[in-house]
């Protein structure tokens, strides 16, 4: 199994790039590929940006509009399927949340599947507000693959002079810490990837200052880690203890990438116990018994097409593309899933992002039986008055009763002279039935297909 983590620095600028959404996915080749930085706010999920064959995806988007962040951050996961419904691949989560205080309402306007245990007792240490707020810019969405959990996450910045900032970067960490404190008490195992905007230790940045190591969030990430007795292993680096200059992000406006001038904020980490029977013997565990590699995707194609990294001295450059390198783990041994269906929280079942579809077929189904109507009436220059009425209405009925839909009887709008008894607007049908339901055979020929 393989999983990508990627800063995209903008979802929709990178499927401009790639041409679509499927190319950009299939150039990972990876069962799990996980966005940060998408830069969407929920209404402008559209099926061009979220939904792709033979994949399922999950966003969270941006739920605030505090200090101009509307549209910022965002992260999506996108999990390689071949069935989206009774299906035992582990890439298809069995379930899904948007973020990690189990507050957040999904798109269905329910709480998430499951209210976290870990949440009352962050209410006796949070106001419920500051835990929304925490979740309100889009930064996690979890996936529960069975074997493991996963975060997908875009950690905060914070300049060391913006005291709200780096308190907002205190608390999200500190709950995070307290949700995976209690997944690893129940047993379970996690991966976490994602733009953590931490870099770790000095060999992990280009100018480490004379403060670097004293800085709290570089303390806590550590403390997480097994080298501090932490339960977590960072992936990359206990994979390669002593590559240098290994970065996954370079300043745009700077040229930085050229001269390499860079930091490594994106990762990988994972903990947990392995999935041997024998999992309890020294030694074991899900990053010594699973993990194959992981590493930088240094030559991933990040720039449009005759864009070339290039500098030229100046600061005023900017290129076009993501400032990250796309990081991957392999994964080994790890089996099928019981038998389990998409998580309610799938863009499949965004009603907005289906819309737009629905409506144009709605449109066009009107506007082939007005047609019909019209047609009717222009055979009212026949000299039988009463033959003509007679085959309009036969006509018009036979429509309606090969096509159910909403609006005023079609007899009301043929016959003017008399009102038909009981003719009422029919009711809309749900959201979520099939198209095959709303438009049966013989109602309307148009070609409709559903990715994902």
């Amino acid at each position: 199994m393989k999983i990508v983590t990627y800063n995209v620095n903008g979802l929709r600028s990178r499927i401009s790039q790639f041409g679509s959404l499927p190319k950009l996915l299939d150039s990972f080749d990876a069962d799990i590929i996980c966005f940060q930085e998408t830069k969407l706010r929920r209404q402008e999920l559209t099926a061009d940006l979220a939904v792709a064959d033979g994949y399922e995806s999950f966003f969270s988007c941006t739920r605030t509009s505090d200090r101009g962040r509307m549209g910022y951050s965002g992260v999506a996961t996108f999990c390689r399927v071949k069935s989206a419904f009774s299906s035992t691949e582990v890439a298809l989560p069995i379930a899904a949340q948007e973020g990690f205080t189990g507050l957040v309402e999904n798109s269905h306007n329910r709480k998430c599947e499951a209210r976290n245990e870990i949440v009352d007792d962050l209410e006796d240490e949070f106001a419920k507000e500051e835990l929304l707020k925490v979740d309100s810019e889009g930064r996690c969405i979890i996936t529960d693959h069975g074997h493991f959990v996963l975060f997908n996450l875009y950690g905060p910045r914070a300049e060391c002079n913006d005291d709200e900032r780096i308190q907002f970067k205190l608390t999200f960490f500190k709950i995070l810490q307290k949700r995976w404190e209690s997944l690893l008490r129940q047993g379970r195992r996690i991966i976490v990837v994602g733009d953590l905007n931490i870099a770790p230790t000095a060999m992990d940045c280009c100018d480490a200052g004379p403060d670097f190591e004293t800085n709290e969030f570089r303390r806590w990430f550590r403390s997480i880690l097994a080298e501090s007795g932490g339960p977590f292993s960072d992936i990359f680096r206990t994979k390669h203890p002593d590559r240098r200059e290994a970065y996954t992000c370079w300043p745009q406006n700077t040229g930085a990438e050229v001269f390499n001038y860079g930091t490594r904020i994106d990762h990988i980490l994972c903990a947990g116990s392995c999935l041997h029977e024998d999992h309890d013997q020294q030694g074991h565990n899900l990053m010594t018994c699973h993990v194959e590699e992981c590493d930088i995707l240094i030559q991933y194609k990040r720039w449009k097409p005759g864009n070339t990294v290039r500098w030229k001295g100046g600061r005023s450059i900017k290129l076009e593309g993501s400032d990250h390198a796309p990081v991957f783990t392999r994964l080994l041994e790890i089996p099928d899933t019981s038998e389990h269906s998409t998580p309610a929280l799938s863009a499949r079942y965004i009603p907005m992002i289906h819309g737009v579809q629905q409506t144009l077929v709605s449109i066009l189904t009107k506007r082939q039986l007005a047609e019909q109507i019209r047609s009717c009436e222009m055979s009212g220059s026949l000299s039988n008055e009463n033959i003509t009425s007679e085959t309009c209405n036969e006509r018009v009925k036979r429509s309606s009763n090969d096509c159910s839909i909403s609006g005023v009887s079609p007899v009301e709008s043929c016959s003017s002279n008399q009102e038909s008894e009981g003719s009422k607007q029919s009711k809309s049908l749900p959201r979520n039935e099939t198209m095959k339901k709303r438009f049966p055979a013989g109602c309307i020929e148009l070609k409709y297909t559903h990715s994902g």
